[in-house]
């Protein structure tokens, strides 16, 4: 079936932050040009005089000069024993006050009636600055000489963890070949269609603030602003309107919407911040920014014996979800392979670059390009095709489930739960075969052709749990709420497919309503694939306990004794003998009395695992060097599809985004720690000419996870698009060529298209 809100949303009718606006006065923020320095003064007199200008707050009017985000996660203590996982307090503040970190750090707020008023007196706020000298690149930063982002820390370090299995060292003295390299994937992120924003408002009867913000875990945010207010859940609601993309990006806490609930509980009145496009790519959570010192062991048949891996990552100014990129990597530098003997260190380094977050894929795409270029190398070495190499390393059926030495980030021992990895590889091969690549030169005589395959591995459906909430109107519709926030998923029509499976009643009965603080109290949210998992599951137990509460009021209306008479339920009936009853008939008893309303917790022990594989032809031009992605085919196996055309949807928009990061995203900076990709101009996203039809296969493999036996793929998409385009570009230059960073370098192809020529 098609998606339910997409008649809303592509109409016209969907109703985003921005739509909101009416009657609130308008917030802009005053950022920070430097990227490190210590602030002199702040004189705000000017702007405070304007017409129009309500109010100038810097952290000290609001009270929060010197408070810090909270930590959003707690790592579990068993994976930070196997790994020796170490963390560091970052105390990144809400409001800068007396140091600025990055270009773009907010420093204060000005409030006017309007956002153009607003602007005026932003730009007459003067700020002194006395720079300091910028730490901008992430392994420089980890150096002991380095200049120290924060001063309260001892050097540069954000985190680092470290763990073996086997004799790697043994391995790499027997080996028939040895590769080592460094790989390098630069700054990029999500830049959704809608950008941030916030509304906020102090409703006097109940003495709350309510927030209504763009993003994808509406329960953090509540948390986090009480945790740095110190008011009570009570006195803060957090909503979520129509979201416009999210990706990762708002998965994350930030210092806008602690600063517009206060600013609304200070003085009363309804404000609302909405990021303009600029504003977004200077200020807003980026993500990847890896390098990565691999190290491959493999005997004489291909066949991998041992596996190393030194990665650093730039999480710039500081990152929420330290603890989850880094781990997220070094659990994913494991791959869907035999691999037995590898070690793996990993360290986070603060710079005064902008803030990092989990963007999509959060560690996986860059561990899996170091491990699949690091394969592809040593096919090379040994005169091997992608393919071939990957053939011999896969896990197979009789593989599988293929349990691992250490622990996942929750804690329990990993074993792969998949069907059989191989089968995907097979099954891209003949969806998208090498053979193509005859017939794509003969139509593009202007490219050199190219042909690369890549896998990937992913674990899906972080706990540690997610809720629902299912209640029964006296309409007789039953009415779902999860606490997942959809920033375009598909929940509005995936959770009412949930909820009409388990109650065996017509989809058009029932009614899915989004997440907030109010309709359910705890929830974690949206992102690392786990939607349809957690939230879905949560969704299917809250109807199981919705029917169980049902059977008691079906026996009143039967007339039956609900302690002692059986009442069975099926096909959307309750029924005792000969005699049954539906949910019209129990819905119109709750006029007289409680609705029927069950709210549940479902919990999950570890993590499923998705993989796949993907397969691409591509062309770079002979003169220009120019990549134009021709032929994509993805091959997954995954669990149950509750929608399948929405898990094709996932996987396709995230191709189309991998695309992007290997081709053409890149935030850089100057020496001076000067964001320099402020504009589309300099940050160049894919367009649509720039991603071809993608052909997907589904390989349904069932899961004991979940009760519905679903597995994620809302990253799946984009893990393995970087190595397999870098795969297919060596593929088109031929010998010699062997891309380790992305995005991939136009103008080092078309020198060596040149030196070829």
């Amino acid at each position: 079936m098609g998606r339910r809100e997409d008649e809303r949303l592509l109409g016209g009718r969907a109703g985003f932050l921005a739509d909101h606006a009416a009657g609130a006065r308008h917030v802009v923020f005053v950022r920070s040009t430097e990227a490190a320095a210590h602030i002199t003064g702040i004189d705000t007199t000017a702007a405070a005089a304007m017409p129009g200008v309500y109010g100038v707050y810097t952290a000290a009017d609001l009270g929060l000069t010197g408070v810090a985000f909270p930590a959003l996660t707690t790592p579990d203590p068993d994976f930070s024993a196997a790994t020796s996982l170490r963390l560091v307090e970052q105390r990144l503040p809400i409001l800068a006050t007396e140091r600025v970190h990055y270009v773009g750090q907010p420093i204060l707020a000005v409030v006017a009636d309007d956002r153009y008023l607003a602007e005026d007196a932003a730009e007459a706020v003067e700020i002194g600055y006395d720079p300091i000298p910028p730490v901008v690149d992430a392994q420089s930063a980890l150096d002991p000489a380095s200049p120290v982002v924060f001063p309260h820390l001892h050097g540069n370090e954000a985190a680092s963890l470290e763990y073996s299995f086997g004799d790697p060292d043994a391995a790499v003295a027997a080996a028939a070949v040895v590769v080592a390299d460094t790989y390098r994937m630069e700054r990029h992120g999500a830049v959704p269609l809608e950008c941030r924003g916030v509304l906020a408002t102090f409703d006097t009867g109940r003495r709350r603030v309510e927030v209504l913000t763009s993003t994808q875990v509406p329960h953090m945010v509540r948390n986090a602003i009480c945790a740095v207010t110190g008011w009570t859940r009570e006195d803060v609601k957090v909503a979520v309107p129509d979201v416009g993309g999210g990706f990762g990006t708002k998965a994350n806490v930030y210092g806008e919407e602690v600063v517009l609930a206060v600013l609304a509980r200070r003085t009363g009145l309804r404000v609302i911040w909405v990021e303009d496009r600029q504003e977004h790519l200077v200020a807003s959570a980026q993500g990847r920014d890896q390098v990565h010192h691999a190290r491959l062991a493999v005997d004489a048949r291909g066949r991998i014996t041992a596996w190393a891996d030194d990665f650093v990552v730039d999480i710039g100014a500081g990152s929420l979800w330290v603890a989850g990129i880094v781990a997220n990597t070094a659990v994913h530098l494991m791959g869907p392979y035999r691999i037995p003997a590898m070690h793996v260190r990993g360290r986070a380094a603060l710079t005064n670059k902008t803030l990092v977050a989990q963007y999509r894929g959060a560690g996986r795409p860059e561990a899996t390009f170091a491990l699949e270029r690091s394969l592809d190398a040593a096919a090379s070495a040994l005169g091997l095709s992608g393919t071939e190499i990957r053939r011999r390393n896969l896990l197979t059926a009789d593989d599988l489930p293929y349990p691992r030495p250490i622990p996942y980030r929750d804690g329990v021992p990993i074993s792969y739960d998949g069907g059989d990895y191989a089968a995907c590889l097979d099954s891209v091969s003949q969806a998208l075969p090498p053979a193509d690549v005859t017939a794509c030169a003969s139509s593009h005589p202007d490219y050199r052709i190219g042909y690369g395959v890549a896998a990937y591995l992913e674990a899906t459906g972080r706990g540690p749990h997610e809720t629902a909430r299912v209640r029964l109107l006296p309409t007789g519709t039953v009415e779902v709420t999860a606490g997942a926030a959809s920033a375009g998923q598909g929940h509005e029509t995936v959770f009412a497919q949930v909820a009409a499976d388990a109650l065996a009643v017509p989809l058009e009965r029932v009614r899915y309503l989004p997440a907030d603080t109010d309709r359910l109290a705890d929830g974690v949210g949206t992102f690392a694939s786990r939607s349809a998992i957690l939230a879905g599951s949560a969704v299917h137990q809250a109807c199981g306990e919705l029917v169980d509460l049902a059977r008691r009021r079906a026996a009143e209306v039967l007339g039956l004794d609900p302690d002692a008479d059986v009442v069975e339920y099926g096909a959307g009936r309750f029924t005792a003998g000969a005699r049954s009853t539906g949910w019209d008939e129990i819905a119109a008893t709750t006029r007289h009395g409680a609705a029927v309303d069950v709210s549940t917790v479902f919990c999950v022990d570890t993590v499923t695992w998705t993989m796949g594989v993907h397969a691409v032809i591509l062309g770079v031009h002979r003169r220009t060097g120019i990549v134009k992605v021709l032929r994509y085919a993805v091959s997954h196996e995954g669990g149950r599809e509750i929608n399948p055309r929405i898990v094709e949807g996932q996987i396709i928009g995230g191709v189309a985004q991998g695309i992007g990061g290997a081709l053409f995203e890149a935030w850089r900076y100057s020496p001076s720690g000067e964001p320099t990709s402020t504009t589309f101009a300099a940050y160049h996203l894919p367009l649509t000419t720039d991603v071809p039809d993608v052909v997907v296969d589904h390989h349904h493999v069932d899961t004991p996870v979940n009760p519905i036996g679903v597995r994620g793929a809302g990253e799946s998409g984009t893990i393995a698009v970087y190595a397999a385009v870098a795969a297919a570009v060596d593929d088109a230059l031929g010998a010699g060529c062997h891309v380790r960073t992305t995005p991939i370098d136009t103008g080092d192809l078309c020198r060596r298209l040149r030196a070829a020529s």
